[in-house]
């Protein structure tokens, strides 16, 4: 085969159908089929494909009031070797999309995107991430009088496909551009005679749309949102890879999907466990159901979406013989073990973390104090002696400590000191050297669990652990065979510590089974807990067996949106090589090219200060709402500036942007029209059609003041995992707002070199302009 040939009609319909952007989808396998010469001639989504002895059109209906000429982009197979990737369909369906979309750019006359670039007369586009340096190039003046008398206008060549540098002027063989272009104006009218014939005769409705993750804000707000579709018109919408998901059969041992923020892997959870009580009910058989999340606004927005369905109701009620149970894990251990609520250190995740923050100081205040520490500090290397002085901020250290005593002591050992100088350090957390260092952190340790004694209050370990010890006991191993669940689903696993993951394999009927009948959702990038050795974690160990499922179809971002968490990742990954863990591998998106362009790149605004910061969020929350034409509680407002996420502080910030504000954690419901004010710790699992970051600059994304190597790596991996996780909760605008006086995070550096995010300086007196 010598060439493919597109038309300009083909390729506005191939790039208007958002399932021909994923190869998830049959139809996008299908489009690559034919690129690889893998079918016949046929009509395919309004597109003639004429399979022809040395090439193949895809020809599109020209509109009757069009101009006469041609416009046509022809790849020429013997100098452009794209068919070497083949094996790989999803990249080819990106190289195709992303070639489709650059060639209505230059016919347009529209401005070039980041992955584009211009030499010459020649386009040269880098239809993948970052680190992949393959590149398509594109001549744009190809001299061909012939042509042009038989009105083809500015024919688009593609003819080289490597990842190679290009070294001088390349010489363009035109030879087979010429040829197709030929075959291309002899056919048309043949072409368009049947195009016109089966269209008129073809009534089958054709705008379909992609499954997407749903908020509960946005639930509330509209009818002809995906949930009220029905489970069935939802399922018929559903990739190839969530139907399989779906649909899976095996009950009995563990799967596992993985996949990117916004891939759909809350709502396939949901629709599995909908189907396994479907079918359970049509045959007869009791089955008993729980769905785990990590927050309660997770809970309840997929039992939201669960009894909505049409038996939704009448299996969420327990006396029904197949039931389901949605429950976030802190609160089912809480009431497992019988701990009162007044008890609980806090009940909220966020405002937890905190509270441990404080009681964490208070005794490193303690310690200084008794001469504690300073017993120890002969005895310490001179990187981690460092951590004790004045040169490192206290936050910084008591942040490195509470992620010690949680991910460490109490989740990889018995909170014993023998186990404990056992245990190797984790390049991520705090790198004790020596046998004294552990002895110090175990002995703030200990002071810290008496701190809590001394309240009678537990963190969430307590309570995890608490339940464990009751799970492991011989009254619930006599019982679970009775009250036990036959299949457990598992929604954002990566959030879960190691003392929560353990818990599941306590919660199935059958005490002796090896296997867990488990199917979990993961995406290490968005974990905010463990950030230790990914690769010997629980649940690589524990379910090691587990059938694994990907997602690389991104629905909830636009692509510009994917496109700058996908960067982002990538460079945290390179950063941290292994213990990074990238979710994107060739990214897909079920998005067109008009909802990709409709709304802009992701932008910085560098302002003079903090006090210009919200002077910027005024313009940027009446820019949103007048360009996404949305509600107030359609946007988000995640600070990386904890002073200002309190009741307080939102009130003095609502006097400020003459905008009504609410505080968003995990005990409340967005119910008035706010815009939501949350920190980062308090974004999974959410979404909104608007974020503005606020506060994304080097004092603080990544904290710089007074780091030492010892803790610097703690900080610039937190920094990355929480800048990815609050950037994908975007669907449609993404804003970034930072101040000068702390300079730009470095965090974002390989992001804007790599051209996903737009930089631009801001001042208040620009308001006057």
């Amino acid at each position: 085969m010598d060439y493919l040939i597109f038309d300009q009609s083909a390729i506005s319909t191939l790039v208007g159908k958002s399932m021909l952007q994923s190869t998830e989808y049959q139809q996008g396998m299908h489009l690559v089929n034919h690129m690889c010469r893998r079918g016949q001639s046929e009509i395919f989504e309004d597109v003639l494909v004429e399979y022809l002895d040395n090439g193949i059109i895809f020809s599109g209906l020209k509109p009757e009031n069009s101009k006469a000429v041609h416009h046509l982009f022809c790849i020429d197979l013997k100098q452009c070797n794209i068919m070497s990737d083949q094996a790989d369909m999803a990249a080819m369906l990106t190289i195709i999309q992303k070639c489709f979309r650059t060639t209505l750019r230059i016919w347009n006359r529209q401005p070039f995107s980041s992955s584009e670039r211009i030499n010459g007369s020649k386009s040269i586009i880098f239809p993948f991430m970052i680190s992949d340096h393959r590149r398509i190039v594109i001549e744009r003046s190809n001299n061909l009088p012939r042509l042009t008398k038989r009105m083809v206008e500015q024919p688009l060549l593609a003819y080289k496909y490597s990842a190679c540098d290009p070294h001088g002027e390349d010489v363009v063989d035109t030879v087979i551009l010429g040829k197709a272009c030929e075959t291309y104006v002899n056919r048309y009218v043949d072409m368009q005679n049947k195009l016109k014939k089966a269209l008129e005769s073809n009534d089958t409705p054709r705008n379909l749309h992609a499954l997407k993750e749903i908020s509960s804000t946005t639930l509330r707000n509209s009818k002809d949102n995906f949930i009220y579709w029905g489970f069935d018109a939802q399922y018929r919408n559903l990739t190839t890879t969530q139907k399989n998901v779906v649909d899976y059969p095996n009950l009995t041992s563990p799967l596992r999907v993985e996949g990117a923020a916004g891939t759909g892997k809350t709502l396939s959870l949901v629709m599995r466990a909908y189907t396994i009580l479907r079918n359970k009910k049509n045959d007869g058989c009791a089955y008993r159901l729980i769905f785990f999340t990590h927050s309660e606004e997770t809970c309840k927005r997929s039992r939201e979406i669960f009894e909505s369905y049409e038996y939704g109701s009448l299996f969420l009620s327990e006396k029904n013989p197949q039931s389901i149970c949605f429950t976030s894990l802190f609160q089912f251990c809480t009431k497992y073990a019988r701990i009162p609520e007044t008890a609980l250190l806090e009940i909220d995740a966020g405002e937890s973390k905190t509270y441990q923050l404080m009681v964490i100081e208070n005794i490193i205040e303690k310690a200084e104090k008794d001469n504690t520490i300073s017993t120890y500090l002969p005895l310490l290397s001179d990187d981690f002696k460092k951590l004790f002085s004045s040169e490192t901020p206290r936050n910084l250290l008591c942040s490195l400590l509470q992620h010690e005593f949680s991910i460490q002591i109490k989740g990889r050992t018995d909170c014993t000191l023998e186990n404990y100088l056992e245990l190797p350090s984790i390049k991520n957390g705090l790198p004790c050297e020596n046998k004294e260092e552990k002895q110090l952190v175990f002995t703030l340790f200990n002071a810290y669990q008496a701190e809590l004694n001394s309240m009678n209050n537990y963190d969430v370990d307590d309570v995890t652990l608490e339940a464990l010890s009751r799970l492991n006991a011989p009254v619930w191993r006599r019982e679970r065979k009775d009250v036990g669940y036959d299949y457990i689903l598992v929604d954002e696993m990566h959030l879960f510590s190691l003392n929560e993951q353990n818990v599941f394999h306590f919660m199935t009927r059958d005490g002796t089974k090896k296997s867990v009948p488990i199917c979990f959702a993961l995406d290490y990038s968005q974990a905010i807990g463990d950030r230790g050795a990914i690769e010997k974690d629980y649940v690589s160990t524990a379910f090691s067996d587990a059938t694994e499922k990907k997602y690389s179809t991104v629905f909830r971002n636009s692509r510009p949106i994917a496109d700058f968490c996908a960067a982002l990742a990538a460079s945290g990954a390179l950063m941290f090589q292994g213990s990074f863990k990238n979710p994107y591998g060739t990214e897909q998106f079920a998005c067109s090219a008009s909802e990709e362009q409709k709304y802009g790149m992701p932008t910085l605004y560098m302002c003079k200060d903090d006090d210009g910061i919200l002077s910027k969020l005024a313009e940027c929350l009446d820019e949103c709402k007048k360009v996404l034409q949305c509600k107030n509680r359609d946007i988000g407002i995640i600070s990386f500036i904890p002073e200002w996420v309190s009741d307080e502080s939102i009130r003095n910030i609502q006097n400020k942007v003459s905008k009504p504000l609410m505080m968003f954690d995990n005990q409340r419901s967005i119910t008035e029209d706010c815009c939501v004010v949350l920190s980062p710790y308090a974004a999974n699992g959410l979404e909104f059609k608007a974020i503005i970051l606020l506060g994304v600059d080097e004092g603080r994304i990544p904290q710089n003041s007074g780091t030492s190597d010892i803790s610097q790596n703690f900080t610039r991996y937190a920094a990355y995992n929480l800048l990815y996780l609050a950037a994908s909760r975007a669907q449609s605008k993404l804003i970034l707002l930072s101040s000068k006086v702390n300079g730009r995070s470095s965090c974002l550096d390989h992001v804007i070199e790599a051209g996903y995010l737009e930089c631009k300086e801001w001042c208040i007196s620009d308001l006057a302009r």
